[in-house]
């Protein structure tokens, strides 16, 4: 049963379901008009609405727009002078919808090619993405943006998993066919995203909040003109653009509640008056610190770092979202200019309860519960421009700040779980900032059949800032601090002050010229260069000067001890700073701290040759690639680099079967990268997973300053073949299967440490990976009946073999599967839609995975993420043409989220697979909200 916390929450649904106020508004149709054979805009082409008086011309850019159209079924009448008179039929008008027209005119008796979409939003409606799907040259899957308002998802981690084959891990970084989320690359609009993670390749998704998103496509086969780095997939996402003729301004207000967080007691840790805008970091900035020789930091300056270990306890209020967006246009003569600003904020609390079971440390027992306050504020300003002659100029910019602040108090047992050994806490801010700009340009030249020259200059900047991260373990049985007798001790005791800056400077260059009416030759070029700094200091209290009085001391409660009164070397604690943090050698790098750059030249040429049934996109790229990493590792100088040239040749042909159906055969050669972090010899503590985590140069054995190794790069040979059917406007069923050869792929590890639990990154000798795909969607009008008519189901599932070849590593499990590949993955969504209601049903599952590869038996076995189902539930009620409201829950199963440390020799037992030690076990809690959306023009 619901607690009566949420009563108010089931109350307002139940009553957004019982509404029956029924209001029949005007809808809109725009869209544009272009040449059947050239695709240049038609300039001054009527439009008109068959019967009525209702009607417009196209702009300088073909598009057209009639407002206040009754809502019903119309013909819509084309016509352009030197063009055939067009009709289209059965054009659906809903109340307060854009209804889109993307059509053609020919001048000679080709026939006419159309797409009609529907849709809730400007452009990329499902109908508009399925086209794009359709026509394109790759392999391609995508979402479109009504179909992310039916889901209500909050961010762009949520939306992608409703992609065939995509599945989310740590709720923000996709796994694509599922591959490992190292292997996909992320482009934002047309330029690659930045990444905020220190100790992973990946692109945070949870920074793009789902009412900026315009289209989500992935590409998963190669061609010339898509960058090399990729395996699983590569992500094109596109942001909300401009319009030049639409004007309107947007509000909604999300208020959201979480089972066992909302109105329970929550821990915090210390605030600052900026935290509600994601800006506390500024406030928590590391003091002046200049140790001796011993690193011993001096009485004053240890006195400067303030007492942030006491914890404050509140309750935990409803989560708060808020949106606004404003979209605009002006005619400036023959040219245009138009303009999209949003806003977007959010305040959300979580607590979870989580159970691990430490194999590595004679099974120790944690009990954790973790509480986190996340804020994230949001910023996007994007403006187009016309010349009116073929020429548009974009900028485009997208600026993201979120923060954390986090708590973690933690109770150790022994194995039976009776005898408590420890308590411990760790609390600390985390910043992350993510800004991406474009200026972008596409221009059409009449020269010998069409030149269209598209160029994107990009620059990206994140950065993560985590200070005065903390770290303190008490003794049960005495209540007293466990500290270390001298120096720094990183699981207790402990402050950590860590920077990641990161910059991106990119040119995408790309010229297609028509020889003739079958082929087109495209080449083009693509200019990257990144470079990222890392530094961090790692301090620590220590008993080696205290006198008598260290039991009192030690005594004192989380948030008393560290009290600057009782910081002074002689008298109570030592403060000191790790010798890692600190460089000893002039010329050297400290333990803690990298500078890396990577360089990236690459060209491509491609031919695209069309003839009656078969299209064909053939050709290579060749990509240049310096990557360098300067660091240092106990006095050692480390400056390593590692230059690759790579052809990477790839072959699409699709042959059209009938007017509905076509068939896909792929080959592309693509590569994989080792990101930086896991080259890097630095060593952090996890806390929450109670491990170390370094880079390959880092040897932990030796002891002596010996280097590793460089990981090596990983070439990927991908082979797809996919069978489409596209029944009517809106419905599609793929079918496909691929194969994908690696070489040298990198994975994430369990390190061969004695000492401590530690992860690292290697090289496998060679793995494959081949699955099958399903993809269906499909209107339910079929069955009859007034419900069933505006119905439509959405299923897509993969099944999925992978292996790696370990080689002559006897110590690594064999016949394995890829570490992060999933066997299977399914999506299910149901979705119901009238003039006032609109209803989604979502399922989603996933197969077991590696999450961390092991080398052995335990304790150095694989940790596996076990599988789990989520339903997601949206109703949304349109009270007026402005105005509507919808209710939500998330997670409805509420299931486990469970990580195990795998013994294999439970693999196929079910009942002591479940004595298996448990890495991580919690519920995050079925999530509710309730939200109002408010259109002003």
């Amino acid at each position: 049963m619901l607690s009566k916390r949420y009563s108010w929450l089931v109350a307002s649904i139940c009553l957004l379901l019982t509404t029956s106020l029924f209001a029949q508004t005007p809808g809109i149709i725009k869209g544009q008009i272009t040449d059947l054979l050239n695709k240049e805009a038609l300039i001054g082409a009527g439009v008109l609405v068959k019967g009525t008086s209702l009607g417009g011309s196209t702009d300088i850019e073909g598009n057209f727009i009639i407002n206040r159209v009754p809502a019903g079924r119309y013909t819509l009448v084309i016509s352009s002078v030197g063009y055939q008179t067009t009709e289209i039929p059965n054009i659906t008008v809903d109340p307060d919808k854009i209804t889109l027209i993307n059509t053609t005119l020919a001048t000679d008796q080709k026939s006419l090619q159309e797409v009609v979409v529907r849709a809730s939003r400007n452009k990329n409606t499902e109908i508009a993405v399925i086209s794009q799907i359709r026509e394109a040259q790759q392999v391609v899957s995508g979402i479109s943006a009504e179909q992310i308002v039916k889901s209500q998802d909050r961010d762009a981690a949520e939306v992608v998993r409703r992609i065939p084959g995509v599945t989310i891990v740590d709720n923000r970084f996709i796994n694509i066919r599922g591959l490992n989320d190292r292997y996909n690359t992320v482009w934002l609009n047309d330029a690659v995203a930045p990444s905020s993670e220190t100790d992973r390749k990946a692109f945070s998704f949870d920074i793009i909040p789902a009412n900026l998103l315009d289209r989500v496509l992935i590409f998963k086969t190669p061609s010339p003109e898509l960058p090399g780095d990729f395996a699983g997939g590569m992500v094109k996402v596109y942001t909300r653009q401009p319009s030049f003729t639409e004007r309107s301004l947007n509000i909604s207000y999300t208020v959201g509640a979480r089972a066992g967080t909302t109105f329970n007691n929550f821990t915090q840790d210390v605030t600052s008056n900026k935290d509600w805008l994601g800006l506390g970091y500024g406030d928590r900035k590391l003091p002046t610190a200049t140790p001796d020789v011993n690193g011993v930091i001096p009485t004053a300056q240890a006195k400067s770092f303030p007492n942030t270990y006491p914890l404050t306890t509140k309750s935990a209020m409803p989560d708060q979202r808020f949106n606004l967006s404003y979209l605009t246009g002006i005619k400036l003569g023959n040219k245009s200019l138009g303009s999209l600003s949003a806003i977007n904020y959010s305040n959300t609390f979580t607590t979870f309860n989580i159970n691990r079971l430490d194999a590595f440390r004679e099974n120790v027992y944690n009990q954790d519960k973790q509480y986190s306050n996340n804020v994230r504020l949001g910023l996007m300003q994007n403006f187009i421009y016309s010349f009116g002659n073929g020429s548009k100029l974009e900028f485009r910019n997208m600026f993201n700040q979120l923060s954390r602040n986090q708590v973690t108090t933690r109770n150790s047992f022994d194995e039976q779980g009776v005898n408590q050994t420890k308590y411990s806490y760790a609390m600390g801010y985390q910043s992350r900032l993510a800004y991406n700009g474009q200026l972008a340009g596409s221009h059409t030249v009449d020269y010998k059949g069409g030149l269209a020259i598209d160029w994107v200059l990009g620059y990206a900047n994140s950065n993560k800032h985590e200070p005065d991260y903390r770290r303190l373990q008490y003794n049960a049985q005495s209540n007293q601090a466990i500290l270390p007798q001298s120096g720094v001790d990183l699981f207790t005791g402990s402050r950590l002050y860590q920077d990641l800056q990161e910059n991106i400077y990119s040119l995408n260059l790309g010229v297609k010229q028509k020889l003739n009416d079958k082929l087109e030759i495209s080449l083009g070029t693509y200019i990257e260069n990144k470079d990222r700094t890392f530094t961090a200091r790692q301090f620590g209290y220590s008993l080696s000067s205290i006198r008598p009085n260290y039991t009192q001391l030690l005594s004192q409660p989380v948030g008393q001890i560290f009290n600057t009164s009782n910081v002074e070397k002689g008298v109570g604690f030592d403060f000191e700073e790790d010798g890692n943090s600190i460089s000893t050698v002039p010329g050297v790098k400290a333990n803690y701290s990298y500078d890396a750059t990577n360089k990236l030249a690459a060209g491509y040429l491609s031919a695209n040759y069309t003839s009656g049934k078969i299209k064909l996109l053939f050709g290579a790229r060749f990509e240049h690639n310096v990557q360098s990493i300067v660091a240092g590792l106990q006095g050692t100088p480390i400056n390593r680099s590692i230059t690759t040239d790579k052809l990477l040749p790839s072959i699409n042909f699709s042959y059209n079967i009938t007017e509905k159906s076509l068939f896909r055969l792929a080959y592309g050669r693509t590569l994989n990268r080792p990101e930086f972090r896991e080259w890097a010899p630095f060593v952090y503590y996890d806390f929450d997973l109670n491990a170390l985590t370094y880079g390959s140069l880092y040897l932990p054995s030796a002891g002596n300053g010996t280097v590793g190794t460089l990981l090596k790069v990983a070439d990927i040979d991908n082979f797809d073949l996919r069978y489409e059917y596209y029944p009517s406007d809106g419905e599609s069923i793929h079918f496909g299967v691929f194969y994908k050869n690696f070489k040298n792929p990198i994975e994430s590890s369990i390190a061969n440490n004695p000492s401590n639990l530690a992860f690292t990154f290697i090289n496998a000798p060679s793995a494959y990976a081949a699955g099958i795909e399903l993809d269906v969607r499909k209107k339910l009008d079929f069955l009859g009946g007034s419900v069933f008519k505006n119905m439509m189901v959405l299923f897509n599932g993969s099944l999925i073999k992978s292996e790696v070849k370990v080689g002559d590593q006897e110590s690594w499990t064999p016949n394995r599967k890829l570490q992060g590949q999933s066997p299977y993955v399914v999506n299910l969504g149901l979705y119901y839609q009238t003039n006032t209601w609109q209803f989604s049903g979502l399922y989603n599952v996933f197969g077991q995975r590696i999450v961390y590869v092991g080398s052995g038996n335990p304790p150095f076995s694989e940790v596996v993420e076990m599988p789990r189902n989520t339903v997601d539930i949206t109703v949304t009620r349109t009270i007026s043409d402005r105005f509507s409201i919808n209710a939500g829950v998330s997670n409805l199963l509420n299931q486990r989220v469970l990580y195990l440390q795998d013994d294999p020799n439970h693999k196929n037992n079910t009942f002591e697979r479940a004595s298996d030690p448990r890495f991580i076990d919690y519920k995050p809690g079925s999530y509710y909200t309730l939200g109002v959306r408010y259109r002003f023009l």
